[in-house]
């Protein structure tokens, strides 16, 4: 009893609560970690944004709010934009063609995005003026009322974890350097573990950086090309929306393996069945994946990617590796979380190990 009031029983104690706090945060976490990555994901690929916006604006909160607003929220609003179109497209195309089985497939969906369940209960009621108020409720509300729980219980998920991403990122962004600084105090500036943990930091920007900066270049050599395409079809626009078409090939670039082809495969196999259902060219589908494969996916990815591999200390390869493999053993938030493995690994493997290794065998 007398060792457990002593010194190292005091140590015990603190660590037993510190291991049971670590736990609870863990445990509320685990279920939102994708979210979690993500936040980490877009501070590091927006922290030089807000480094050099801290120039010039003296309130680190303003300053994270303007990173947040000029590279977060234009992406989410295309993607949101993309699906609204992409409905109406699909309906549109339904309808001009001989596809009117399949149209029904997707009806529930396009009635959904025109007018919304709520839309339709006002209609009911409106329409229904044979029977009185009260059968109507009777017999759309329930119905109704179970679809618009589920769609607002989907709705406010992603709200809420949305809200969540952002709020992470703006105090990572506001207030990183307390971080590191309360972090460099606690190990008492040992200097192998903070020559580990700045390696790893500087790595960790340039690679998600470079994801980001990859976008940017797809997106924009894209819609270049688009336009081109577009102004040399004397018969008609190639691609009806190269803009919101070039923006998803951007951000399609940040799925491993696939890519970009996520995008541009399907949107030219919807031209080929617009050529077949339609008097369109069949030259149009066969330019688009020709030149979209050779000018837009193979050669910025290649440049680009190779230009900013070379400002990291790890190999480009094994990022890629790590997107891939993170993504096959985690799911989708494994996109974030292996390349964040990888430079883990890398540098443990360079700066640690070896002095690691030399000590066990000289032991």
């Amino acid at each position: 009893m007398g060792d457990f009031r002593g010194r190292d029983g005091v140590r015990l104690v603190w660590i037993a609560l510190g291991v049971l706090i670590t736990a609870l945060i863990a445990l509320a976490l685990f279920r939102y970690v994708g979210t979690l990555l993500f936040a980490i994901f877009v501070y590091y690929a927006t922290r030089p944004l807000y480094r050099w916006l801290d120039q010039y604006i003296e309130y680190p909160n303003v300053t994270a709010t303007a990173t947040i607003l000029f590279a977060v929220l234009p992406m989410v609003a295309v993607v949101a934009y993309a699906g609204f179109v992409a409905l109406q497209e699909l309906n549109q195309f339904l309808a001009a063609s001989d596809l009117h089985a399949y149209r029904s497939f997707f009806q529930p969906y396009l009635r959904l995005a025109r007018q919304g369940n709520v839309g339709r209960l006002i209609e009911s009621l409106r329409s229904s003026s044979g029977g009185s108020v009260a059968t109507v409720v009777r017999q759309g509300l329930p119905s109704t009322l179970q679809q618009v729980t589920a769609a607002a219980g989907f709705v406010f998920s992603v709200l809420a974890r949305f809200f969540l991403m952002l709020t992470m990122l703006f105090y990572l962004l506001r207030d990183d350097h307390k971080l590191r600084r309360w972090f460099d105090d606690s190990i008492d500036d040992r200097q192998g573990i903070v020559e580990y943990a700045t390696a790893v930091d500087d790595d960790l920007e340039t690679v998600f950086v470079s994801n980001l900066a990859v976008i940017l270049v797809a997106a924009t050599v894209a819609a270049v090309t688009y336009y081109g395409l577009n102004v040399l079809a004397s018969s008609g626009p190639v691609v009806g929306t190269p803009v919101l078409l070039s923006l998803l090939i951007g951000i399609g670039t940040l799925i491993p393996a696939v890519g970009m082809k996520i995008v541009y495969v399907p949107y030219g196999l919807i031209l080929f069945g617009l050529a077949v259902a339609t008097p369109t060219p069949f030259w149009h589908p066969i330019a688009f994946l020709v030149l979209t494969f050779v000018v837009v996916d193979t050669i910025p990815d290649f440049f680009a990617r190779s230009f900013l591999s070379a400002r990291s200390g790890v190999h480009m390869g094994l990022v890629l590796l790590g997107y891939f493999l993170g993504t096959l053993a985690f799911g989708w938030y494994g996109l974030f979380l292996g390349p964040i493995v990888v430079v883990l690994a890398v540098h443990f493997a360079h700066d640690v190990f070896p002095d690691l290794a030399s000590d066990l065998l000289d032991g």
